[in-house]
């Protein structure tokens, strides 16, 4: 699901979250199909984690209320930035701390997913939300275990006042002619395994699979790179750059993090989690692309 207004209004995604995703992990070809009791049970199971993770933005970030975020993180909640403590009390300091480096900053949620026990948060922490070229991009991804948060990685960006495409780090450009669908559970698990495939491929040097994977429209949100799918064949040509992803290994093979889909999107972590990219799939194409690389990545 995509969110565009401002985190409190987001409390209410347990109403209505119904589009949530299938098996989470680091393998993209794991998880089995389920029966539609089962995708039910998810679902339902994925929306509470859902509505859980976004309480710590609309209530613990943006009201400063502590007591919140000590109520949802688990006393031996495990922080992966090594720059901030564990347990709720690291948590609080966090955001804390964002707000002393961005006076009167807010956070506006912008694209959320829950699949299995993890939940991903793709947000804009800016005193002025309204102007997208403000601020940091940021995504969190957290784990979920009997009813509160037990596991935490996080991805900063400093968001640039220009972007190739003119589009901003947070926004969707692509819409629907007809709206939105709403995705099995086993149609987002085949937009994920797809998606991992063709990143994959790519990061590993096989330009040929943009022209198979891609659709040429494809709407980009990474700073560097311009609209389309010819900037992207260049962004990835030998000598462009020195690796052509921050998730190569030195060996050239590919490893990724967590993968999760939610509704149309899909999320890949690189393995150091330094990099958090998000892929629209649409009709069995890429069409739409964002990320956020940790500042100096």
């Amino acid at each position: 699901m995509r969110y565009r207004k401002n985190v409190p209004w987001l409390a209410a995604v347990a109403c209505f979250a119904a589009a949530c995703s299938s098996a989470s992990g680091t393998d993209p070809a794991a998880a089995p199909s389920t029966t539609s009791a089962a995708a039910r049970s998810s679902s339902a199971s994925e929306a509470r984690n859902k509505a859980l993770v976004l309480r710590l933005y609309s209530e613990g970030f943006n009201k400063g209320r502590t007591d919140v975020v000590k109520e949802l993180v688990a006393s031996d909640f495990v922080q992966h930035d090594k720059s901030v403590s564990g347990g709720a009390d690291g948590q609080v300091k966090e955001f804390k701390d964002v707000k002393a480096k961005i006076s009167g900053a807010v956070a506006t949620v912008k694209h959320v997913a829950a699949d299995g026990d993890l939940v991903a948060v793709h947000w804009h922490a800016s005193a002025t939300p309204e102007k997208e070229a403000t601020g940091e991009a940021k995504v969190d991804l957290f784990r979920v275990g009997n009813g509160r948060l037990v596991e935490h990685w996080g991805i900063t960006q400093t968001v640039p006042a220009k972007t190739a495409s003119g589009n901003s780090l947070f926004s969707d450009v692509y819409r629907y002619p007809n709206g939105e669908p709403t995705l099995s559970e086993e149609q987002e698990e085949k937009n994920r395994k797809f998606a991992v495939d063709a990143y994959r491929k790519l990061s590993d040097g096989d330009a040929k699979v943009i022209d198979k994977s891609w659709d040429p429209r494809y709407y980009q949100h990474n700073p560097a790179v311009a609209n389309g799918t010819g900037p992207l064949k260049q962004f990835f040509q030998p000598n462009t750059q020195s690796s052509p992803s921050p998730s190569m290994t030195a060996g050239g093979g590919t490893r990724f993090g967590n993968t999760l889909a939610d509704g149309d999107l899909v999320w890949v972590f690189s393995s150091d989690y330094v990099v958090a990219d998000l892929f629209r799939v649409v009709d069995g194409k890429i069409i739409e692309h964002w990320d956020v690389a940790a500042d100096g990545q």
